[in-house]
């Protein structure tokens, strides 16, 4: 405006001899004096946009993220990640993006990231996420801003391994705002976490979704808190197979060298042969196993029935050779009352094992 009244009080006072050519330049400067100044206020509308949160000395600002997954593909216990493919779902209210009534077309809006106002939120525990929509968020004529991100990769998880092969590992996806407080910003619990766990390609797992879960996310170096939202994907590791691959061999193991005690004492080389043989298969079943987990400073219930069963095989080879010593020292009565407490013995320690890796 300040423009045109400068060129109205210009035409009030021009000389009447101006010419054409003259009257013209003087359009384009004006018009690109205005422009800049045009440009220079947007410049700072945006600046001011994309800083401040909507209302800065009010409440918090209500967030609210939605997250459908569309697969698991991996859960690696050893690394400790799991691989998702996700969509993220954020939208808040900022009045400031909001059109007057005479403006208002229905239609939202494609409004960069870098020219309004977000949450600042980040996943805590990417380790590798690829995002594959562009940084576009959506808005509508009353200022409700939507935006929607595609992510896939690895996500961390603290595993806990104690009741494993028969655990249940819980995998987190945590929202963090990096930049607000609690009292800035505060996420909602309506938000939800969906997908069909039928249709996930991961093996070996039963999947279920968990209502999010409401915190704060402390930064010890800065000493700052800021708000949290986690949603939780609870996974039941499918024990059947680890039944069939690793104890019912380690069971047949034991009692291969159960079969010492069936054996006369003075059968010296097949009763040590089958001992040592047990012994031997026994510790590369139990390493094979063990090389699935990272070295966690605990011991597993996969852990415990190795142990037990090792045990068990080491006992039955020094009774072998207890026995066998008896029979070539012409002890043979003690030595077949060895075997045959032991065959019963043996048993009843077996047993015992079981319990305590099923049940400690």
């Amino acid at each position: 405006m300040e423009h045109r009244r400068v060129f109205c009080r210009y035409m009030r006072w021009r000389p009447t001899g101006i010419s054409a050519l003259q009257l013209g330049f003087l359009l384009v400067l004006l018009a690109f004096i205005g422009g800049a100044v045009s440009a220079e206020g947007l410049g700072l509308t945006d600046q001011r946009l994309a800083g401040e949160r909507p209302d800065a000395s009010g409440p918090p600002t209500p967030i609210r993220f939605g997250v459908y997954l569309a697969d698991v593909d991996d859960i690696d216990d050893v690394r400790q990640r799991f691989t998702v493919d996700l969509f993220v779902n954020g939208r808040w209210q900022d009045p400031r993006l909001a059109l007057p009534e005479n403006e208002r077309s229905g239609q939202p809006r494609a409004m960069p990231l870098d020219k309004i106002w977000t949450p600042r939120g980040l996943i805590v525990n990417d380790r590798g996420l690829r995002r594959q929509l562009p940084l576009v968020a959506q808005v509508d004529d009353l200022g409700n801003v939507t935006y929607r991100q595609r992510l896939s990769g690895e996500l961390a998880a603290n595993l806990n391994f104690k009741e494993f092969p028969f655990d249940t590992q819980y995998l987190p996806i945590e929202i963090v705002s990096y930049q607000y407080s609690p009292d800035e910003i505060r996420f909602e619990e309506s938000g939800v976490l969906v997908g069909d766990a039928g249709s996930f390609t991961v093996e070996g797992w039963r999947l279920r979704m968990r209502a999010p879960e409401l915190g704060e996310f402390t930064i010890p170096a800065a000493g700052q808190v800021r708000p949290r939202l986690t949603y939780v994907i609870e996974a039941e590791r499918v024990s059947r197979y680890f039944l069939l691959t690793m104890f019912l061999p380690m069971v047949l193991i034991v009692f291969m060298a159960w079969t010492a005690f069936w054996l006369q004492p003075s059968m010296v080389n097949p009763r040590i042969g089958i001992s040592t043989a047990s012994i031997f298969t026994l510790i590369a079943l139990g390493i094979s196993v063990r090389l699935r987990l990272p070295p966690v400073s605990y011991v597993t219930r996969a852990d415990l029935f190795v142990i037990g069963c090792t045990v068990l095989v080491f006992l039955a080879l020094g009774v072998a050779v207890i026995g066998s010593r008896w029979a070539s020292a012409d002890k043979m009565v003690r030595a077949l009352k060895l075997n045959a407490a032991m065959r019963w013995v043996y048993i009843g320690l077996f047993g015992v094992v079981v319990a305590i890796a099923m049940t400690i």
